[in-house]
């Protein structure tokens, strides 16, 4: 190799450096950026924070569990976390409580959500993805969802995961069921609101991964330093200043175990954190 080459190598390789630093520049202010938008919605009101959280976690976890590259699961996992930033500052009612109880109104602005979330990230253009997936959120596989009525492959891949993680979440902790009477709901449901090999598998997923929910045992204490995977939080971990930090109703892996040493610093790591091993 003459020295002109061992330059132009060189060079390159600099250059390469240089991008890999920016891309992990440019990663850290997307991800600072979801971080700001989540605090918001969590500050907002504790409920819609907590399901969020726990909807984009399933959703991650889930496209885990299907094998997806790693872009594609995160991009799921960003939609799912923002899905409903169109709800903040809702009336509580809304947030809270199932659909099927809403008056005419209340269905009426429940419907806006999706366009309104849409609207609030469209300017981020790191965000074009993550707005798809709000905007769809409510599609159904049928063609009878909303805001657009998109039918089948028609919807956003996250979308489809997303509705089913956030169906899924509010049956628990809305309709206040067992985790197995939630997977029946969406089997019974495949195929209409559901994208039915999703749902399948999802279903599957539930059943290895999630039933630890309608485990019989009791939750015992155990130190946040000893958390590990595959253990089901009984109880929300917050940070010192009262900001949620994990829900209750999440089964640990290795991502959320990072985030929880992420803010080791806002947190005391002795203290009692309640699980289902």
């Amino acid at each position: 190799m003459t020295d002109e080459e061992k330059k132009q190598v060189e060079s390159l390789q600099l250059e390469i450096k240089r991008l890999r630093g920016l891309k992990k520049t440019l990663r850290r202010n997307f991800q600072d950026m979801v971080g700001l938008l989540t605090t918001t919605i969590s500050q907002t009101n504790n409920f819609l924070g907590g399901h969020i959280k726990r909807v984009s976690i399933l959703a991650k976890s889930f496209s885990g569990y299907m094998r997806y590259d790693k872009d594609t699961i995160y991009r799921i996992y960003y939609g799912a976390l923002l899905h409903d930033i169109g709800m903040v500052g809702y009336p509580g009612k809304l947030i809270s409580s199932s659909a099927s109880g809403f008056s005419e109104s209340d269905l009426a602005l429940f419907k806006k959500h999706p366009l309104i979330g849409e609207k609030m990230i469209s300017s981020a253009y790191d965000l074009r993805q993550t707005a798809q997936i709000i905007r769809s959120h409510h599609e159904e596989f049928s063609g009878d969802g909303f805001p657009d009525g998109l039918a089948g492959s028609e919807i956003p891949l996250g979308a489809r995961i997303t509705r089913l993680a956030n169906d899924y979440d509010n049956f628990i902790y809305k309709d206040k069921i067992k985790a197995a009477e939630a997977a029946g709901r969406i089997k019974e449901r495949s195929g209409y609101i559901y994208d039915p090999k999703l749902a399948t598998y999802f279903i599957k997923f539930i059943k290895t991964n999630v039933e630890k929910q309608d485990h019989s045992s009791e939750p015992s204490g155990i130190k946040l330093s000893e958390l590990s995977t595959g253990m089901y939080i009984a109880e929300d971990i917050n940070l010192e200043n009262g900001m949620l930090l994990i829900p209750k109703g999440v089964i640990l892996d290795d991502f959320m175990l990072q985030k929880i040493q992420s803010f080791e610093s806002l947190l005391n790591m002795d203290m009692i954190v309640s699980v289902v091993s």
